[in-house]
């Protein structure tokens, strides 16, 4: 499984671009089996599916769930598309910035641009693993700041990192040639593409749509004009 990544992390984004950019190279999953082998096995995944079960467990354990969970269920779906949206325009491409002489960076935006320097590099695809090391202090501050309602953040983190699993799952599919038989995720996964390779100011939404829709950033692929910087943005 190692080398089969490994073989394709050796083809660089440009040599992929001319051949066919929104073709992945050989090398990758190319059928469920290999595809979830590889997605179950990767640190990131086995990371936000434990913090599932470990915080879903505390909350089934403390009883009691309501109508109230529900609503709460479905006030993050509903947001999600939105929270997506805002962290890959503000976060992932936020661009250095030059503030009393010093360039302003952060880590996050550069494994991002990494990320579309070579977008068949599987080691750029998953949550970086610094952003992991944050979940657990950031959910201790929220259960520390509204314990009288734990059981209700229990609840609502549960549904957050559920999605966000879904969330890495798309992403994934997007970098690989193989996609389940599912108009949903095939529209997922080709939107994906075209943010990659038609033009990064767009398609910004990875597990949902609804984001670019609201925003207006998902227009006909043919009214997009290729932006000629989609593999330079890793390098700027």
């Amino acid at each position: 499984m190692n080398a089969q990544i490994d073989d394709a992390r050796m083809i660089p984004a440009s040599e992929t671009a001319t051949r066919n950019p929104m073709r992945p190279p050989d090398g990758l999953p190319r059928d469920a089996r290999t595809a979830l082998r590889v997605f179950w096995t990767h640190p990131s995944s086995l990371l936000i599916a434990t913090f599932v079960l470990l915080f879903g467990g505390w909350r089934f354990a403390l009883g009691g769930l309501s109508w109230i969970d529900a609503l709460i269920a479905l006030v993050i779906l509903a947001y999600f598309p939105v929270n997506e949206w805002l962290i890959h325009v503000f976060m992932l491409h936020f661009k250095p910035r030059r503030l009393f002489g010093r360039t302003i960076d952060f880590y996050l935006p550069k494994t991002h641009r990494r990320h579309h320097a070579d977008p068949w590099n599987l080691k750029w695809v998953f949550i970086p693993r610094h952003v992991h090391v944050l979940v657990v202090p950031t959910i201790g501050l929220l259960l520390w700041a509204l314990w009288p309602w734990k059981a209700w953040v229990l609840t609502a983190v549960t549904v957050y990192l559920l999605l966000g699993l879904h969330y890495e799952w798309v992403h994934f599919l997007a970098h690989i040639p193989w996609c389940p038989a599912n108009r949903y995720y095939q529209r997922r996964v080709r939107e994906h593409r075209y943010h990659h390779f038609r033009n990064e100011n767009y398609w910004w939404g990875v597990s949902m749509g609804l984001g670019d829709r609201l925003f207006g950033t998902a227009p006909k692929v043919e009214d997009v004009r290729r932006s000629g910087t989609t593999h330079s943005v890793g390098t700027r």
